[in-house]
């Protein structure tokens, strides 16, 4: 039986056959060489194997040398395939070189880009350093003005509290003239000077000839509101008249009557001087003391009173 019959009868099948063949061919290739070696040593004329060999293996007569030289095959797992060999053509020689083109190309434009914003800032610092000189001297001037300022700063405070006072003062004497009403119902489209003029008709009669030509101005302050009474406020021509009503009107029957009641003019700086020391000048009066104002000016017991 031959060995490829063997083989068979082990099992063997497919491409571990084909292997094993290969290999088994091999084997009886050098067999056979080497008792050819041996066969001319004993026997030089004898050049030619035994029928019976050449009948048993249908290959003997395959040549022995080029066995000899054959590689073994690569193993099932392996591929029979040569790895392919990477082609350094002209294609991928232009792309490389467009590649560092366009690189340059970048660089280039980034490097001419940093040159004018170099120039750019050369410039800008040119011009700062100029205004930095410029500096010390502006400074010294600013120093100098401010120190000046400084010095007449409290001349000028000074004159400012004097200015304010004045003004004050000059308001103050201003609304002397005035007299303010209130209480007084408003009506639609009324008359208020000529209301008014008859009402003080009624308080000072001995002056009811002259009254037309005693009140100045007669008007109501402020918007009108629904279901308010504005003021009226009223001006007299003189001083002497004024004070007159003013005196008369503190204890007038006409006026608790009419439920009206005659108010001085004062300031708004002046009303919140009156408020401020009113505390304290209402625990005076408790006390029994004599309390009265003069203008905007609290007294106790003739003691003119400060906000502490």
């Amino acid at each position: 039986m031959s060995e490829f019959e063997k083989l068979r009868e082990n099992g063997l099948t497919g491409k571990q056959l084909h292997v094993d063949c290969i290999f088994v061919l091999e084997e009886t290739s050098l067999s056979l060489f080497f008792a050819q070696m041996v066969s001319k040593k004993t026997s030089p004329k004898q050049t030619t194997m035994q029928p019976s060999a050449m009948c048993e293996h249908d290959y003997s007569q395959m040549d022995v040398a080029s066995n000899m030289k054959r590689k073994p095959p690569p193993t099932p797992t392996k591929s029979t395939r040569p790895p392919l060999k990477v082609k350094a053509g002209q294609e991928s020689t232009s792309r490389s070189d467009d590649a560092v083109l366009a690189a340059i190309e970048r660089l280039t434009s980034k490097i001419e880009d940093f040159g004018s914003q170099l120039r750019e800032n050369t410039i800008m610092v040119a011009n700062i350093s100029r205004l930095i000189e410029m500096n010390p001297a502006e400074i010294k001037d600013c120093k100098t003005k401010i120190a000046t300022i400084e010095r007449a700063i409290p001349k000028i405070v000074k004159e400012n509290r004097e200015l304010k006072e004045k003004v004050a003062d000059l308001e103050r004497y201003k609304r002397g003239w005035n007299l303010k009403i209130h209480g007084l119902k408003e009506k639609d489209k009324e008359s208020i000077r000529e209301h008014v003029v008859g009402i003080l008709s009624k308080i000072a009669p001995q002056w009811a000839d002259v009254m037309d030509t005693t009140v100045d101005t007669v008007h109501r302050l402020g918007r009108r509101e629904e279901g308010r009474h504005r003021q009226v406020i009223l001006q007299f021509v003189t001083r002497r008249h004024r004070d007159a009503f003013w005196k008369i009107t503190k204890n007038c029957q006409t006026c608790k009557n009419l439920g009206i009641r005659f108010k001085e003019d004062f300031s708004k700086a002046d009303r919140e001087a009156r408020a401020a020391v009113w505390p304290k000048m209402e625990r005076a009066r408790a006390e029994g003391k004599n309390v009265y104002y003069r203008g905007h000016v609290g007294y106790i017991n003739g003691t003119r009173v400060t906000v502490e």
